[in-house]
This record gives C-alpha cells, sequence and structure tokens, in this order.
C-alpha cells in the first residue's frame, strides 16, 4: 500500500486572499465543486481536503496560480492517483535441442531421443504501476532461475566421410565458439587465430571477404553479469593477427558494401547496467573508417540518440547496397535513414557530420513480451537496393508477417502471411535479372515460440514459395538467431544453421553439405564477396 502524504500549510508563504471562485475537481472517479479563494492549486485542495500521494499526478500542477478563465468557466483540476507494486511472475525457461553425431547409426534412420526435454521455470519481479486502479506500466526487475531447462539431446546419423562441396569466395561461421573459415573448398576449414570468447553480437566478412569483423565478450572476464564486449577484426589470410577497434559495448555493427578505400563500417553501442538484460541501448550511431595502424581516423558520431519504443533494447540496421543509406527497425516501425557527407572543421580539430534524415516506412503495433527483451524485426535490402523485406507483428500479437516494400514508392508491394516470431530473410545476389528471398518460416503457424522453423524461397514478385529444407521427414529447425542465412556470391549456393550444424545447399544440382561430424554448435554463417566486391 502506498502511503499519502498531507499538502501542509506550515512550509508555505500564505497567499493573500483573492475573489471566490469556483474550482472543479475530478479525481477518485467523480467530479466535485468546490469555492475558494486560494491562490494555488495545492492550497485549494488542501482547502478541500484532499489528499495528494507521493506518485500523484496533479494537472496543473501543485504550484500553479489559480485564475479565473475569461469565459467565466471554472478552473478544472485533474488529479490522477498512481500506485505501484511488485509482482512476481513464474515464467517457463524453453528446452534446448542438442543434436548428437554417430558414424554408427544409419544416416537415413529417424532421429532418435536420447534424453527428453523438460521445460524450466523462472520468477521474474516486475515493477508495476497503476494510474486511476489500471496498470500502465510494467518493468522487469529481477529474474531468478528455479528450475533449470533440461535439454532435448536427439542422436542423428551421420556418414563417416562426408563429402566436400566446392565454393566460391570465403564463407566463415562460428564452430563451438571458435571462429572458422573456408575458402574456395568445405575441406579448407581452417579456425582463425582470435582470443577470447566470440560473443556473437557481431561476425561478418568484409565485402571482398578480407578482414572479419567479430566482438569479445568481456562480462565473464571482469566477473560480471552485464553486457560487455569489445569490438575487433582480423585479416582472414593465414599469419594475420587480430586488432582491437576500440569500442566498446557494441549492440550492432556492419561493414558498408560499398566501402573498399577505404572500408568503413557503422555501429551502435550501449551503457552496460546491473538488471535485466544486462545493457540499455544508447540508439547511437556511428561510421568508423577502418585503417590497421596505431592510428586510425577517429569514429564520428552521426546520432547521439534516437527516441524509439523499447528504446532499452535498442534497433537493428542494415546498409543499403550502395552505401548511401541504413535501413533501421525499433519494436513497432521500420525506416530509412540517408547517411550525410562528413564535414571537417580544421580549426576545432573535429570531424562532424550532419545528423541523417530520417524517414519511417511501415509501422506495427510493438509485440509485447512482458519480459526482459524486446521483439524487433530485421530489414534486409534486395541485391538492387530496390526492395526492402523485413517481418511484421499483426494487430493481436498472434501472427507474424514478412512484408515487402518498394522504396522507390514506400508502398508494401507483397505479404507472406505466419511466417513466425523468429522469421528471417535474406535477399540472393542479383543472377540476370532474378532475385529470390529466403527465410526461415515457422511449421506450425499454431505453434508457440519454440516451434521448428524450415528453409523457404519466394521470388521477388511474392509468388512460388516454396519449402526447400528439409524435403523429408528431418526433424528440426533453422537457427532462430537474425545471422543464420547467408547466401553465396554465385546466387546457387546458400549457407543456413539447422539443427545447430552448418549446412550448405547447391540450388541447381541439390547438393547438400553438412559441416563436420563432431557436436560443436554452429552459427552465424557469413559469406564474401558482396557488395561492390561482387565480380571483382
Amino acid at each position: 500500500m502506498v502511503s499519502c502524504t498531507t499538502v501542509g500549510r506550515d512550509d508555505r508563504v500564505p497567499a493573500a486572499q483573492d475573489t471566490p471562485r469556483t474550482v472543479t475537481v475530478i479525481t477518485d472517479g467523480e467530479s466535485r465543486q468546490t469555492v475558494t479563494s486560494a491562490a494555488t492549486v495545492s492550497d485549494a485542495l488542501d482547502e478541500a481536503g484532499i489528499y495528494i500521494g507521493p506518485f500523484d499526478e496533479v494537472d496543473p500542477p501543485l504550484g500553479t496560480q489559480l485564475s479565473t478563465k475569461e469565459d467565466g468557466a471554472p478552473v478544472t483540476i485533474t488529479i490522477v492517483r498512481v500506485t505501484e507494486s511488485l509482482e512476481v511472475i513464474p515464467e517457463n525457461i524453453p528446452y534446448a535441442r542438442r543434436i548428437v553425431r554417430s558414424a554408427e547409426m544409419d544416416p537415413e534412420a529417424p532421429p532418435r531421443i536420447l534424453q527428453t526435454g523438460v521445460t524450466g521455470l523462472k520468477e521474474t519481479s516486475y515493477r508495476i504501476v497503476f494510474r486511476d486502479g489500471l496498470e500502465t506500466e510494467r518493468w522487469p526487475t529481477t529474474s531468478a532461475i528455479i528450475e533449470p531447462a533440461v535439454d532435448e539431446i536427439v542422436m542423428i546419423g551421420v556418414r563417416e566421410d562426408e563429402p566436400g562441396m566446392q565454393i566460391t569466395g570465403r564463407l566463415a561461421y562460428i564452430s563451438g565458439g571458435r571462429a572458422i573459415i573456408l575458402t574456395g573448398s568445405t575441406d579448407s576449414a581452417r579456425q582463425l587465430p582470435i582470443e577470447g570468447q566470440l560473443d556473437g553480437r557481431v561476425f561478418q566478412l568484409s565485402p571482398g571477404g578480407h578482414y572479419l569483423l567479430y566482438t569479445i565478450g568481456k562480462g565473464e572476464e571482469a566477473g560480471q553479469t552485464e553486457f560487455r564486449n569489445e569490438l575487433w577484426i582480423i585479416p582472414t589470410t593465414e599469419g594475420g593477427l587480430p586488432q582491437s577497434l576500440r569500442v566498446e559495448n557494441v549492440l550492432w555493427a556492419g561493414w558498408d558494401p560499398a566501402g573498399l578505400a577505404p572500408l568503413r563500417i557503422a555501429y551502435t553501442t550501449a551503457r552496460s547496467i546491473s538488471l535485466p538484460p544486462g545493457w540499455e541501448a544508447n540508439n547511437d550511431l556511428w561510421l568508423m573508417e577502418v585503417v590497421l595502424n596505431d592510428d586510425p581516423p577517429a569514429p564520428i558520431r552521426l546520432i547521439t540518440t534516437m527516441p524509439a519504443t523499447f528504446g532499452w533494447w535498442g534497433g537493428t540496421f542494415a546498409w543499403a547496397p550502395t552505401g548511401d543509406r541504413l535501413a533501421y527497425a525499433f519494436a513497432d516501425e521500420v525506416g530509412i535513414l540517408e547517411i550525410p557527407e562528413t564535414l571537417s572543421d580544421d580549426i576545432a580539430g573535429f570531424t562532424s557530420a550532419i545528423e541523417p534524415e530520417r524517414t519511417i516506412l511501415h509501422t506495427f503495433p510493438a509485440y509485447e513480451t512482458h519480459a526482459d527483451w524486446a521483439w524487433l524485426p530485421n530489414p534486409v535490402w534486395s541485391a538492387d537496393g530496390q526492395l526492402l523485406a523485413f517481418t511484421e507483428n499483426t494487430d493481436d500479437g498472434s501472427d507474424f508477417n514478412l512484408v515487402v516494400v518498394n522504396l522507390s514508392t514506400g508502398n508494401v508491394i507483397w505479404t507472406l502471411s505466419n511466417v513466425g516470431i523468429w522469421s528471417i530473410a535474406q535477399w540472393s545476389p542479383m543472377s540476370g535479372d532474378v532475385e529470390q528471398l529466403a527465410l526461415s518460416r515457422i511449421d506450425d503457424p499454431a505453434g508457440e515460440e519454440n516451434s521448428d522453423y524450415s528453409l523457404w524461397m519466394v521470388d521477388s514478385n511474392g509468388e512460388q514459395a516454396r519449402r526447400i529444407f528439409p524435403i523429408d521427414e528431418e526433424r528440426g529447425t533453422v537457427a532462430r538467431s537474425s545471422q543464420s542465412i547467408a547466401w553465396g556470391p554465385d546466387s546457387n549456393h546458400i549457407a543456413f544453421i539447422f539443427n545447430d550444424e552448418l549446412h550448405i545447399l547447391n540450388l541447381a544440382t541439390g547438393e547438400l553439405y553438412r559441416a563436420g561430424s563432431d557436436d560443436a554448435a554452429g552459427s552465424h554463417p557469413t559469406w564474401a564477396p558482396y557488395g561492390a566486391a561482387a565480380g571483382r
């Protein structure tokens, strides 16, 4: 119960008497009128015996001078009773699926469940704010695991000697916490000499594939639970050594696909906090030229902070193929940021830029998770820069649709319904005048958040939607990470994570490669060349 305080007279300077006036007070579900000679709102409420709690909202504010309106209408004072409570809510923890691969099991045999998955339980404390008895805000404060989830363990058969596959360009991915790169063939797997723990927040090859941009987690090293990481780069050639870019607490970073000389990146940052999820997004935006020497150029801050729904979680971003725009997405909108020309100020000794112009393309209801995470779309550009694809939440939050917008008109040109909350998409490179959109799509639209996803393909006009993997009764799911699908440079190959394992599919021949026979989890495929480096 929130205690109330009385607005007293002893600590105020007595106000001079004035002409009596009529005041209407709206509070506690009723409206009352009183005649008063009080000079301020606070005096009038005190005179009427109306108590104001420490969190109550008074309009106009308590110190406002009372005055009769010119039309003779009474002055209206509105009081909103504000209270707070702390509620502990139990929540399920979905179990994960672990894959055990065995060469002694027939690869054609159905998966064998070695351990049944069990949903866990956690209790999250919420600070709830009520205005006039109605809940208006809910914020998670602490979270405690009561019963940890038990992983489902599934055994599948593998061939002792998985045949290799020829690929073009360079393909990198994370396997068991290690950065693995393939060049020319899947038989050429090589581990990059990265020290520290890859947190997966950033993991992307440069347009030409000569460098890998990544983040190393630092929270555990410092014995802390809040979000902390650092941005690094490493050459992908043998003997290349990693170098820190001296940027910490990065939420997103990505290469400019049109920037080759010099290379450049954009990134956003966050502030570490002790409450879940461990960070509070700054919703800023920076540009940096990537130069591997001891005196790199200073980064350029384009945006100090962007207003956003659920702004504490941050946003997602994607470079346009031409490098002059960024698509952004927050919890309830998708839009475009125009990258301005930088301005040098030799007198002041710094480099600055005009803040990017922000254009909102599409809005939709924010998805209420009632937890310490927020759902965001992942916008992706077509290779010609004319189309933008992303998922949206429907009005009631029961379905998620894939939306494709024509950027020249700003109109939605087609929609694919019921793709699932974790659906992600990637446009193929241009092959003549043909583009395709690969996406993960939920197998059971009526399923819950831990349902399985398959790999689908759809033409750029929204037609010929078809499931391409798995095509048989194999059980599993495409990874729910925003970076679980990557196209090869020739548009015939596509890499994706299925059952925590890297798969490479040749769309022209149907040939399929599965990486490795160990139990290391694979994630974050990234393939180059792309952008301005494609075809060089």
